[in-house]
């Protein structure tokens, strides 16, 4: 049996792998990210009230918790690569299907069609990276991995709110479909099968299997610490586009701008990140994310005292891309490769649930004026700082359990 703390892949080539997975994650990430900032746009086009735009984001997210318990149960007996491709295949066609939209319903049903594929194709994805890349190296490929997001952000989200502002709300899902389809012919030509972690894998996968990943001690707190974080992180996320247009008075034609700029400080901070995770430890870069986090949410949207937006949203950006890369690279490090898939499967299952309870909780608690300002932001964020609290302590128990002799 291979060293379950070595490669699985040595004569692959890290490099390649990580700009296939970064390539993918590009296209997964910009598709779920722009939805939100152009909730402004298509709310009047499809009927949306602004104060609901939490469901758009939440119908993903849920949909991504479903698809991580279903997959969890066999994903580890796929090949990665043919795991990935046809995740990656689904998602392309549902974000194309959100282009041609007609009502709120029919979007949200194109977004639950994308959350149940774009969800399996982030935890396949993380596989990858761990399957090929040793733990003492780990936190800078996901950072690396990571940094995706913030391409995302520089490029992809302000191309996209251009090209709705100059053309259609729907043209930036046909634009990330072409391009995912490309991604995915990349990959069916240059990407090697990945079939290592079959002979690790167990005999047969059930439901009692899964309870069991679910139970463990270190599991658990695991998907209780990225719970909370979920939570917290999208009680906020899905309402910044409207609040900083409606409350703040942020003009929407730089609004491309602002995440372009946000982009390229979280690019910058899941670099350091990275680094720092291997030399120091996650607890503490996440300790660091939920302190910069608090004080933006106090004097934003608690007690505001008037903080440019650039400056809130540089520094919301920077919190985030830390939070990121510290949970998810901790994550990594507690499945044997044979689990590897199905534990990332069932932690995006929880990220989705954290993610649709924030949003949804957020459309209960806001309520919207008729110049489109949001109502009740302050108390929202108050739960948010409640939730934080909690990850880095339970990060920290996590990382001492793994330090202990096995």
């Amino acid at each position: 049996m291979k060293n379950i703390h070595s490669s699985l892949y040595p004569d692959i080539s890290e490099r390649f792998i990580l700009f296939i997975v970064s390539a993918v994650q590009f296209v997964n990430i910009l598709d779920f990210m722009m939805v939100m900032p152009l909730g402004p746009d298509f709310a009047p086009a499809l009927g949306i009230k602004v104060a609901d735009l939490g469901w758009v984001g939440g119908s993903y997210t849920a949909a991504s918790a479903v698809a991580g318990i279903i997959s969890s149960l066999f994903i580890d007996k796929l090949d990665r690569k043919v795991a990935l491709i046809g995740a990656l295949t689904g998602l392309m066609l549902a974000t194309a299907f959100g282009g041609i939209a007609w009502n709120f319903q029919s979007l949200l049903l194109s977004r639950i069609l994308a959350g149940m594929c774009g969800g399996p194709a982030t935890s396949i994805a993380w596989s990858i990276v761990a399957d090929t890349v040793p733990p003492a190296r780990r936190g800078q490929a996901m950072g690396k991995v990571m940094g995706a997001f913030s391409l995302a952000a520089v490029f992809g989200v302000p191309l996209g709110l251009e090209m709705a502002r100059l053309h259609n709300w729907s043209t930036p899902f046909f634009i990330t479909s072409l391009m995912g389809a490309g991604i995915i012919l990349m990959a069916m030509r240059y990407m090697p099968s990945m079939r290592a972690h079959l002979a690790l894998s167990l005999d047969a996968v059930s439901l009692r299997h899964l309870v069991s990943l679910l139970i463990r001690p270190l599991n658990a707190l695991t998907y209780l610490y990225i719970l909370f974080a979920m939570l917290a992180s999208f009680m906020i996320i899905p309402n910044i586009s409207a609040y900083v247009q409606y409350n703040l008075h942020y003009p929407r034609d730089y609004l491309g701008w602002l995440y372009s700029i946000g982009g390229v400080v979280s690019f910058i901070t899941m670099r350091i990140t990275g680094k720092m995770i291997d030399r120091f430890n996650a607890s503490t870069t996440s300790f660091i994310s939920m302190m910069t986090y608090i004080l933006v949410l106090y004097v934003s949207f608690i007690n505001p005292r008037g903080m440019p937006v650039v400056m809130f949203f540089v520094l919301f950006m920077f919190a985030m891309g830390m939070r990121n890369v510290s949970s998810t690279t901790l994550a990594t490090k507690i499945p044997s490769p044979g689990e590897r898939a199905g534990f990332m499967s069932l932690f995006t299952c929880v990220q989705g649930i954290g993610m649709s309870v924030g949003a949804f909780a957020a459309t209960r608690a806001l309520t919207e004026n008729a110049d489109h300002s949001l109502n009740g932001m302050d108390r929202l964020a108050l739960a948010s700082v409640g939730f934080s609290l909690f990850v880095p302590t339970l990060m920290r128990v996590v990382e001492h359990h793994l330090r202990r002799p096995q």
